[in-house]
């Protein structure tokens, strides 16, 4: 159900992001990287042709064969030293002595100006994504109450590094929900690409991790394919939504809209029972 997912989500993208996914698979999971070669390979492009322009390195620039005497200039010669630190001094003193003059001169301008200047205090406006410790401790211990109690003491280290997973998901998930609040009760504005961007690197956390093999338990493990997949949807919103915005265009389109309410949708599932056991009747792609 999952390579069918993805390779219907990759069939979506245009050649360009593809390549991009395919020369950057340490962002990626290996099974992401491996649908989007088959799917440029279906349209007729070379993979493995494009990793190998991406990856050839430059040649290394040729020593020359021959050392040639150059005669050394007037400053590299004995006793040059000394006469150039003179020069400064001298320099420096003369300038020392302008300075303090147009210094007091300045200072009387200030002072018969200030009494008359209003005083305004100017503030810079800045939106920090808070951090949501609290909230994330929250959700974990939710999930956690959604698993039978056998399953959450089968495999005490399981089930340890699979909330440590979970924590990078719940304090990525929770940053990407506060700046598309933001986004949706305002236009955006100059402060989106950058927080985007801090969101971005902490979903790379998460998705940097997954690919080593944690060996949890089979009801663990595929939670964490949902919170994966959840991943990689918030990641494409992001980036395109940052990349719409710094073009000019609307934030948002029907395809964002799709992303964002397809996370949302895991998102619900992990925090519920019940959405979780809808959504595998319904057979979707959870």
């Amino acid at each position: 159900m999952a390579a069918s997912s993805d390779s219907e989500f990759l069939s979506q993208k245009t050649d360009a992001e593809l390549q991009f996914l395919v020369q950057h698979p340490d962002l990626y999971h290996p099974d992401l990287v491996y649908t989007a070669r088959l799917e440029l390979r279906r349209r007729g492009i070379r993979p493995d042709l494009l990793h190998e322009a991406h990856t050839e390195s430059a040649p290394l620039p040729q020593a020359p064969d021959e050392v040639s005497y150059e005669e050394p200039s007037w400053w590299q010669r004995p006793g040059a030293v000394w006469v150039v630190v003179l020069a400064i001094l001298l320099l420096g003193g003369v300038f020392y002595l302008q300075s303090r003059s147009a210094s007091g001169q300045q200072d009387a301008a200030v002072t018969d100006t200030a009494d008359d200047a209003p005083l305004v205090l100017q503030s810079v406006e800045t939106h920090v994504i808070p951090s949501f410790d609290s909230l994330t401790r929250a959700q974990i211990a939710q999930e956690m109450r959604q698993l039978p109690a056998a399953e959450r003491t089968r495999d005490t280290a399981a089930t340890r590094r699979y909330r440590l997973l979970a924590e990078r998901y719940w304090k990525a998930e929770n940053q990407t929900l506060y700046v598309l609040e933001r986004v949706n009760k305002a236009a955006a504005d100059s402060t989106l690409p950058g927080q985007a961007t801090t969101v971005l690197e902490e979903w790379r956390r998460l998705t940097k991790a997954l690919v080593y093999d944690f060996s949890l338990t089979p009801v663990l493990a595929e939670r964490m394919n949902v919170m994966r997949r959840g991943a990689y949807l918030r990641i494409e919103l992001l980036q395109t939504m940052r990349s719409r915005y710094q073009g000019g265009e609307p934030v948002y389109d029907n395809y964002l809209t799709g992303l964002r309410d397809s996370a949302t949708v895991m998102h619900e599932a992990l925090l519920s029972r019940q959405k979780w056991i809808d959504g595998l009747r319904r057979g979707t792609s959870l």
